[in-house]
């Protein structure tokens, strides 16, 4: 939502053209976070031994460079989230599941996964949001209104894909800017958005095929 408009053009271009096997970054650094967070008692442990793997992987000859480097980084991102338990502290995390249906959106279908469900209450009534853990370098100083709409999603998700019978709540839905250490939850106000990432959408279906 926040490229250019030729940005987005490559966007679909990609998306609508096969592509070859990507590695996924931060894989294994997200599993450890994943344990971690969602265990009541926060337990290290999962934390301390990805860090041990990551020490090994970044020094192994064997291993090639991009799984060298996703160690390295891995080992920060860790280390960053440690710093982030005022922020992450009163939030009850719960597992997903491996696969989550699609967010259906003006005609195109939108994979929203979330890494952790969110648990809350408020005045008597059980409340559901998603988390989703954003573990990459700066990208040009929008990375707070990129969480507001990753956030927004995640709503959007819920209102159509909840698997459970809690309400859906904005202040649940966020993305987690781990190397910034910042939590970005879906706005009250979010209409705007909602209408943004729709129009996307349309702009997407209108053009899937013609790029």
């Amino acid at each position: 939502m926040v490229a250019s408009e030729t940005a987005k053009q490559s966007i679909i271009r990609r998306n609508y053209e096969p592509q070859a096997f990507v590695v996924t970054r931060y894989q294994d650094a997200r599993s450890a976070i994943k344990a971690h967070l969602s265990d009541l008692a926060r337990s290290q442990n999962p934390l301390n031994e990805a860090i041990r793997m990551f020490e090994q992987r970044a020094v192994d000859p064997s291993e090639s460079d991009t799984r060298q480097d996703d160690a390295r980084q891995s080992i920060e991102v860790l280390n960053a989230l440690r710093g982030m338990d005022n922020q992450l502290g009163r939030f009850q995390f719960n597992e997903t599941a491996n696969s989550q249906p699609k967010l259906m959106l003006a005609g195109v279908e939108v994979s929203v996964r979330a890494d952790l469900w969110v648990y809350g209450q408020s005045r008597g009534e059980e409340q559901i949001g998603g988390a989703i853990f954003r573990m990459t370098q700066d990208d040009g100083g929008r990375r707070a209104d990129m969480g507001r709409y990753v956030a927004t999603l995640l709503r959007m998700h819920l209102d159509q894909n909840n698997p459970t019978n809690r309400a859906p709540a904005n202040r649940l839905c966020m993305a987690v800017d781990v190397r910034h250490g910042d939590v970005i939850v879906a706005p009250n106000s979010n209409m705007r958005r909602v209408n943004d990432l729709e129009a996307a959408c349309r702009v997407i279906h209108a053009l899937w095929g013609e790029v």
